[in-house]
């Protein structure tokens, strides 16, 4: 595979800029070059309409067309030494000529009757030798005929060609000079980008706190400077994020292992019985379940990450579902005399068994942190759109800067509570990636002793 060639942006401005320059170079001497032989044309057609006028004016005095080599011959004896250098011809309407003032250059041709009905000027170019000829109709004696007056050129074309050379010769130096003057002014201008780039480049894990400073006086540099600020700003937060993940996991499995590792120490100290050794396995078993349900829901929360949750399509009817796992949890919520209630009905259409979980965790939680001898109120509200469903508790009310946590993972609101409660920290993460991956929306609010999980399911409507 051939690799793309790369080019440095310094070397890209500047080709482009030369390119550019050349252009507009090279336009502007085609226009120099149109302009300057549109006055060469200009001048020449005036002298020939005045040398035209000349003849008209020495033949008004002929009464036959024979006499037109007479008068003629006399006109142009007069201007012989003319520096202009003019070739007169003149044919009747039979295209016979009647006047030739250079025989030796055969331009009679062109004085043989036309169908133009004013003057021409064209240009012709003969044996090495340019002409500027206006042929134009007149009337000599009362008789139609036709006047050719030619002008020798060469010493414009020779200026022109040694003009057209110096000039291209010009904007040649002209473009190359600009190109190496773009390359020094586009490497200065790209100066502050070579400093941002060193700025950048000093950027580690132990920095990423600190932003780019914003000193530049260039839009285009502060913008970028500001779009890498908020890069870093985002990586910082995932970092320590990453940080504090991996402090809340080692914390989480030391305890487990800790007590694992002291039991196993403590029945080895000395002889046991067969009921302490099946008792220390038995405790041994229920630390390692513990690890196992921690590890089986970081995976799952490592696929929501991803992106991998694929959530099975199934429809089911709310009120069922939640009273199945009411009476599941009535048991815990009668330790505390607390009274289960829903209200409502409703349908959703997504994965069951997804769902059933996120619930059975909103439920659980409501239970752990409510108060003794209250009411747990969860409602269904169906709407045309959407389906609602909130689960309402009475306990202590929970710290407004700590709404916007409770759903990361490992986070607790009181850290005393994380000794006494079996749970790892990952309930209400789990719940927040189903709902996620549900295309739904989890939201709590928690004022004057009530603290409400409010869960926002999109419709979903199946023909049958």
């Amino acid at each position: 595979m051939i690799a793309r060639l790369r080019y440095s942006l310094t070397f890209r401005l500047a080709l482009m800029f030369s390119l550019s320059a050349l252009a507009v170079l090279l336009l502007l001497g085609f226009a120099v070059l149109y302009v300057v032989n549109q006055h060469f044309i200009s001048q020449d057609r005036m002298m020939l309409e005045a040398q035209s006028q000349h003849i008209a004016q020495s033949l008004h005095q002929v009464d036959t067309l024979s006499q037109v080599s007479i008068q003629l011959g006399h006109t142009v004896s007069e201007n012989a030494h003319s520096e202009h250098g003019f070739i007169i011809v003149v044919a009747n309407a039979a295209g016979d000529v009647l006047f030739n003032s250079s025989p030796t250059q055969n331009l009679s041709a062109l004085a043989l009757p036309s169908k133009t009905l004013g003057a021409k000027l064209s240009t012709l170019h003969q044996n090495d030798i340019s002409y500027r000829i206006l042929t134009q109709p007149m009337t000599i004696a009362n008789q139609k005929a036709i006047v050719l007056v030619a002008l020798n050129i060469n010493h414009h074309q020779t200026f022109l060609t040694a003009f057209k050379t110096s000039m291209w010769i010009s904007i040649a130096v002209a473009a190359l000079i600009m190109g190496l003057l773009a390359c020094i002014v586009a490497q200065k201008g790209l100066k502050p980008l070579h400093l941002l780039m060193a700025q950048t480049e000093q950027i580690t894990i132990n920095n990423l706190s600190r932003p780019l400073p914003m000193n530049s006086a260039y839009l285009e540099i502060s913008q970028l400077t500001a779009t890498f600020n908020a890069m870093l700003d985002r990586l910082n937060n995932s970092f320590q994020r990453l940080v504090g993940f991996s402090s809340d996991l080692a914390h989480e499995l030391r305890t487990p292992l800790s007590t694992m590792k002291m039991q196993n120490q403590v029945i080895l100290s000395r002889s046991r019985t067969v009921e302490e050794y099946q008792q220390a396995l038995h405790d041994n078993a229920q630390a390692l379940d513990q690890m196992t349900r921690m590890v089986t829901d970081m995976l799952f929360l490592a696929k929501s990450d991803n992106g991998l949750i694929c959530p099975e399509e199934t429809s089911f009817a709310l009120h069922d579902e939640i009273n199945t796992l009411l009476d599941f949890h009535d048991y815990l919520a009668q330790e505390k005399n607390i009274t289960l209630h829903l209200s409502g009905q409703g349908k959703l259409h997504g994965d069951k068994s997804l769902l059933q979980r996120a619930l059975s965790n909103l439920i659980a939680n409501a239970i752990n942190y409510g108060d003794e001898h209250s009411t747990i109120e969860i409602k269904i509200i169906e709407e045309t759109d959407q389906t609602q469903i909130t689960i309402t508790n009475q306990g202590e009310t929970i710290d407004a800067k700590h709404l916007p946590h409770l759903f990361e993972r490992f986070y607790r609101t009181d850290s005393s509570r994380t000794n006494n409660s079996e749970g790892a920290g990952l309930g209400l993460a789990i719940t927040a990636a189903i709902i996620a991956a549900h295309q739904g929306k989890i939201t709590v609010s928690s004022e004057q002793r009530q603290t409400c999980f409010t869960l926002r399911l999109k419709n979903k409507h199946t023909t049958s």
